[in-house]
């Protein structure tokens, strides 16, 4: 980032005080925090080295590396906080709620991050997070755990429905989210039993590939009692849903858990390039995600902008999808202002104001 002194000390001290109003801490860790959050955004990746030599002010890559790996090491965002700025950016519930997991290997390290988000504008906006210390699924302990984070910032009356698929599931958990009386759509496995015996898929047999079929009476699944829908989409392949309320708006609010996907490929590969970390310890990670949780909000809310403001709006494709998402148009938007200043200055601005939650 090459600018003029007076373009970037300008960015950097709003882009600092909103922070510094939303997220309480030491001016020189505010102010860190505020270059890595520009940094990751014009480089489109969260390797340390690429970050340093993105990072802006007068010192040497080499200080700024150590900087960044000291912020990393040291500097622990309060996730609660961090939610709470997020969920500012959203509009008023109530919310349709999404829990899925992301993980790869770096070596012969797994790294296995779950996450509950808010779905808005066909992606999920990563709420509250989890590094969990192993590969596979998680236990209905670490979700009830992790929902309970979620539920410190919204509260279950705000929320519209929860998805979740196939990995979600347990007695546990189920009961759980039913008597906190948190609406849910979970998909089911084809074999879980039904009322201790049947396997559900039994119960839509005679279904005609795809056709929706809504059974009238409720089912005890996984130990909880629910109502169950669903249809076959092909040779011994079906999509169950199991919920606690109405199970055609059930389903319906099923295909939204996608939006969840589509964050993970936001902040991975199509997006941050989060596997190209060499992080592995759980307090780095969760650090690194809260980072990317920003970044990440900040770009989508910036494209949705551009979109409703512009004369020349994103174009939807044959297939009714724009020709790009509000996260990547907005991302895109940001790395020209900043590859482009101090000529930008205003317009970066003004997108540094979104994060106001004004």
């Amino acid at each position: 980032m090459n600018q003029s002194p007076g373009s970037l000390y300008e960015h950097k001290r709003k882009l600092k005080a909103i922070l510094a109003q939303r997220l309480p801490m030491h001016g020189a860790r505010v102010s860190c925090l505020s270059m890595l959050l520009l940094a990751i955004v014009q480089e489109k990746t969260v390797n340390l080295v690429s970050l340093s030599l993105a990072f802006q002010g007068n010192a040497q890559p080499e200080s700024c590396y150590r900087r960044i790996k000291r912020f990393l090491r040291e500097v622990r965002l309060e996730q609660k906080q961090v939610a709470k700025l997020i969920v500012r950016l959203l509009p008023a519930p109530p919310y349709t709620v999404c829990i899925d997991r992301t993980n790869w290997q770096f070596g012969k390290t797994d790294i296995n991050i779950m996450v509950i988000g808010i779905a808005h504008r066909g992606v999920a906006f990563p709420i509250v997070w989890m590094v969990l210390d192993k590969a596979g699924n998680s236990t209905m302990d670490e979700r009830i755990d992790l929902l309970k984070d979620f539920l410190e910032v919204v509260s279950a009356k705000n929320i519209a429905f929860l998805l979740a698929d196939r990995e979600f599931i347990g007695d546990t958990w189920m009961n759980y989210l039913d008597k906190r009386k948190i609406p849910f759509a979970i998909r089911v496995r084809h074999n879980a039993l039904c009322d201790d015996w049947l396997n559900v898929s039994v119960l839509f047999a005679d279904v005609a590939e795809g056709e929706l079929k809504i059974l009238q009476h409720a089912y005890r699944v996984y130990g909880c009692t629910v109502r169950l829908v669903g249809m076959k989409l092909g040779h011994n392949d079906y999509l169950i849903i199991a919920t606690n309320h109405s199970p055609s708006k059930a389903f319906l609010a099923y295909k939204i858990r996608w939006s969840i996907e589509m964050l993970f490929s936001a902040i991975k590969k199509t997006g941050f390039n989060l596997e190209a970390t060499h992080l592995t310890e759980t307090s780095k990670l969760m650090t690194l995600f809260s980072l990317l949780a920003l970044a990440f909000s900040w770009a989508h809310m910036v494209g949705v902008w551009l979109h409703e403001s512009s004369t020349k709006p994103l174009k939807r494709k044959a297939h009714l999808r724009l020709e790009k998402s509000f996260f990547r148009h907005g991302l895109d938007y940001l790395r020209s202002l900043l590859k482009n200043l101090p000529r930008k200055n205003n317009q970066l601005l003004s997108c540094i104001s979104f994060l106001s939650c004004t």
